[in-house]
């Protein structure tokens, strides 16, 4: 089995990149899950086609991870190769074009537009995950969704080809992505139209104002995945919840905050990936027999189930 892949004329050691057995509970919002069979975090082109690779070459299946702020991870882990994204985080500037990589942290590629003296993101201020999870998920918050800013997206394929959308807000709808409708592409870079400013120390209020309504609905107080299910077509999915009084339910160590009834929490740091998908289901079935209504979840359930 090779481990040495040759790019552009230089090789890399992929036994530099490959992580064995590594736990992932550290990398997770919620701090729960198994570890993933092999992993890696790629920090350039090359090195994520090289380890698109060796996953070809020697048929495991991938995953992909950024900040795993929406993804539960199972307690029996990820069987083949996870990339995790996070050390993908170049920016550049191209006029009024932001130009981002997939593994940037939202709310600090926001920041980081700011310095470069471009504002239109605040809103979306205090998001949790990667900016390539945000569009995956087309992540929205006080009347913005990211679709809305959002001029192209480059990604790779499982081929190791790049490729770029020119995007489309009617591509996107609420909590969906065009990429949603694939699993084998990775988001690599994405490039926001957005407006010139001096006005920065506005703009970062703005940004302040949004994250300090997240702050105060309790969304940082504990360990969590934000928001566990979509809003539906008619009415709000926490107050729904609440209505149902679910507010403070457990199972195990996974409970429903008391500020937010959208979100199960691991309050104490003994709850399990199974408890939380097994609350998950109660509040599911609970408000579908009381409300009639069906809630979607938001996050996604990663690994061995």
């Amino acid at each position: 089995m090779t481990t040495n892949v040759r790019n552009s004329g230089e090789k890399i050691n992929l036994e530099d990149l490959l992580k064995a057995n590594l736990p992932l509970a550290q990398h997770s919002s919620i701090h729960t899950g198994g570890s993933a069979d092999l992993a890696a975090f790629p920090a350039d082109f090359e090195e994520l086609r090289a380890l698109l690779s060796y996953a070809e070459e020697n048929k495991l299946p991938v995953t992909l991870l950024g900040g795993c702020s929406n993804s539960l991870i199972s307690d029996d882990g990820v069987a083949g190769l996870t990339i995790i994204t996070t050390h993908l985080t170049r920016r550049h500037v191209q006029g009024e074009m932001f130009c981002v990589r997939c593994g940037l942290a939202l709310d600090r590629a926001i920041e980081l537009a700011l310095e470069d003296g471009l504002c239109g993101l605040e809103l979306l201020g205090g998001i949790p995950g990667t900016v390539g999870g945000a569009i995956f998920g087309n992540c929205g918050a006080n009347g913005v969704q990211i679709c809305d800013l959002l001029y192209y997206v480059d990604y790779m394929t499982f081929d190791g080809k790049l490729h770029r959308m020119q995007t489309h807000a009617d591509e996107f709808s609420y909590r969906h992505s065009p990429f949603k409708e694939t699993k084998d592409c990775i988001i690599y870079e994405a490039g926001f139209r957005l407006i010139p400013t001096t006005r920065t120390s506005e703009a970062r209020k703005s940004k302040d104002e949004a994250k300090k309504k997240r702050k105060l609905a309790g969304q940082y107080d504990n360990p969590s995945l934000g928001c566990v299910f979509c809003n539906p077509a008619v009415g709000n999915a926490a107050e729904l919840i609440e209505q149902c009084n679910l507010k403070g339910a457990s199972i195990g160590g996974a409970s429903i905050c008391h500020r937010h009834a959208n979100v199960i929490i691991n309050g104490k740091g003994k709850a399990t990936s199974r408890d939380v998908h097994n609350l998950t289901r109660l509040v599911q079935k609970t408000v579908f027999e009381e409300k009639g209504i069906l809630l979607e979840p938001e996050i996604q359930c990663i690994g061995r189930w």
